[in-house]
């Protein structure tokens, strides 16, 4: 049988042109509480006395004056804040700290089904939200992504457990973001659960996680081993209506050793961060070493073993269990780029380790990293002091073309790039920042991480990102050609077109959310006898892009955002490969 694949998006209508926002800048987004090493007493117990010494904060940054209700639907638990910003206020909130005792518990230290234990973020406004997780000199922290860019297949990310401490699990965790969201785990490493390579279903209802501990493979009193979780398939099946529903997953570990080479006993740190999307993934990226700390790993996952992986143009080999590609350590920018698309994973090391020559400042972390075709244009990111972060060893990297420089600002300061080694036209900054908020805009798209040290800790995170499904989009055309972002004015005639990477039997247009859209159709079905018909091609990272439309022109007499729903109908396809896409 085949599946039906829902799409919901919004046209524009409106005098001036509105482009559509894929970055991690939302109004909706979900968190966990990942475990952390302190969360549990000396004979591995949840410590329910006093939680542990850990805490997990929440950063909202915006331009604009938002308000934001954070709540754990569980147990009813909320708090609201508002964002104020210059010249009134700093731009910034930080939530208090989020409960770890008692009936409002959301810490995930256990290996299991957790009801409704989410945390849910939501505003009025757009907002850019992080996640801190820290204790003393573990910390680790990651940008959240919204719900509307969440995806439906990730693979986890991970690395070697190795800890200096007891009970540091390596971990994954899936949020549902929506009711009735059956998942397909397949873990590449025996969980505390469950066996390495065996697939297991699950059905989650919004706010519900399901978290997977690895197993540890030694656990002393001042040190443990475990597995490496890299390379676990989370995927979201199609449910009894064909809809395959959106989640959030991240990767983490409650505290890790990267040491050169791999050995325990090292200081260690935890880290936390959320997945890309399969359909996220690109093609190229570009890497800047972190300052201070500038012998970096980097690990590169795969979805099709048989993707061609090249550093600085040398074809890599040695893949890893069929999923992914450890490349050596290095200390200079390079150009990391592949025949298909791939997720890409930058390391901070053990302080002292790798040939870092500060032996106190900075410990690992783990980063995930933006292709050149998931840029953004501008970003509000916090420098965090938690917990004994330096305030002299905050950085930000950013990765920008070398015409875009002119137009780039850094707190409202221009700023010297030097050209990438490996690519004139590309440049890089390594920039050292005060604690607090910081603004970075330019006319041309930009990566770029955010990260900082302190006595044998750090935190570090991708800072700003788009999360664009690249394979399935929908524009509009008119008589003056074809638009990709899906905006018109109001009274003009257009055309909807949707690219699908894939050739449907039918489509499924429903109109019934357009307000003052001619003609007034409300539902249009569009079968392949002949009413169907591709109108052109492209390629995109190397698979065929479909485009389709409709024969008929229409028009808005009212601005607005309205919900146009496209369901398609395939046969024998699996919607678990294809993320849903929210305009």
């Amino acid at each position: 049988m085949g599946k039906y694949l829902l799409f919901i998006f919004a046209v524009i209508a409106s005098f001036t042109a509105v482009s559509q926002d894929f970055s991690n800048k939302g109004k909706d987004f979900w968190v966990g509480y990942g475990s952390h090493v302190s969360m549990y007493t000396a004979a591995g117990a949840m410590n329910t006395t006093t939680g542990g010494s850990q805490n997990m904060v929440l950063y909202f940054t915006s331009d604009d004056t938002a308000n934001v209700t954070v709540t754990i639907p569980a147990t009813g638990w909320i708090r609201n804040y508002t964002i104020i910003p210059p010249p009134f206020g700093t731009g910034l909130v930080e939530t208090q700290v989020l409960p770890k005792t008692g009936i409002d518990d959301a810490r995930l230290g256990q290996e299991q089904k957790y009801i409704k234990k989410g945390i849910h973020v939501t505003s009025d406004k757009p907002i850019v939200a992080y996640a801190h997780n820290y204790n003393g000199s573990i910390s680790g922290a990651t940008l959240l992504f919204p719900t509307n860019t969440l995806g439906k297949e990730y693979f986890a990310l991970n690395y070697k457990q190795n800890s200096n401490q007891q009970w540091s699990y390596p971990y994954v965790f899936v949020i549902a973001s929506e009711d009735s969201t059956i998942i397909q785990t397949t873990p590449s490493a025996n969980t505390l659960t469950r066996l390495a390579g065996v697939t297991y279903t699950d059905t989650l209802m919004q706010g519900d996680i399901l978290n997977l501990l690895g197993q540890l493979l030694t656990n002393t009193n001042n040190s443990s081993t475990g597995v490496d979780l890299t390379g676990t398939r989370i995927k979201s099946l199609p449910t009894a209506t064909g809809q395959c529903k959106k989640i959030a997953v991240f990767s983490g570990s409650g505290k890790i050793g990267i040491a050169c080479p791999v050995n325990t006993g090292v200081t260690a740190d935890n880290y936390i961060q959320q997945c890309f999307p399969a359909t996220a993934w690109g093609k190229k990226y570009y890497t800047v070493p972190t300052a201070q700390m500038l012998f970096n790993y980097f690990r590169v996952m795969v979805n099709d073993p048989a993707t061609v992986v090249m550093l600085n143009g040398v074809v890599q080999g040695g893949l890893i269990s069929n999923r992914y590609y450890d490349l050596p350590l290095s200390n200079t920018p390079n150009i990391i780029e592949a025949d298909q698309p791939i997720m890409v994973a930058q390391f901070i090391t053990t302080t002292g380790q790798c040939g870092n020559a500060n032996a106190s400042n900075g410990d690992p972390e783990m980063i995930y990293l933006s292709s050149i075709e998931q840029t953004i244009d501008k970003v509000t990111l916090n420098s965090t002091p938690w917990a004994a972060i330096s305030s002299a060893r905050h950085f930000i990297n950013v990765i920008i073309k070398a015409t875009g420089v002119p137009t780039f600002r850094l707190d409202g300061v221009a700023r010297t790039f030097i050209p990438h080694p490996q690519d004139p036209t590309y440049v890089y900054g390594q920039f050292n920042v005060p604690v607090g908020v910081h603004r970075m805009l330019s006319d041309s798209g930009f990566s770029a991480i955010a990260y900082g040290y302190g006595n044998v800790e750090s935190y570090g995170y991708n800072a700003g990102t788009n999360i664009k499904d690249l394979y399935q989009q929908i524009g509009v055309s008119s008589q003056y050609g074809i638009v990709t972002t899906p905006t018109v004015c109001t009274s003009s005639p257009f055309k909807f077109k949707v690219a699908l990477p894939y050739i449907p039997d039918s489509m499924y247009w429903d109109f019934s959310g357009a307000v003052g859209m001619a003609p007034n159709n409300n539902n249009v079905f569009v079968d392949n006898t002949g009413n169907i018909t591709e109108d052109s091609t492209t390629v995109i990272n190397g698979k065929i892009i479909h485009w389709y439309s409709l024969p008929t022109f229409y028009s808005f007499s009212t601005a607005g955002t309205y919900p146009i729903e496209i369901t398609t109908y395939v046969p024998n396809a699996d919607c678990g490969s294809e993320q849903l896409i929210t305009f």
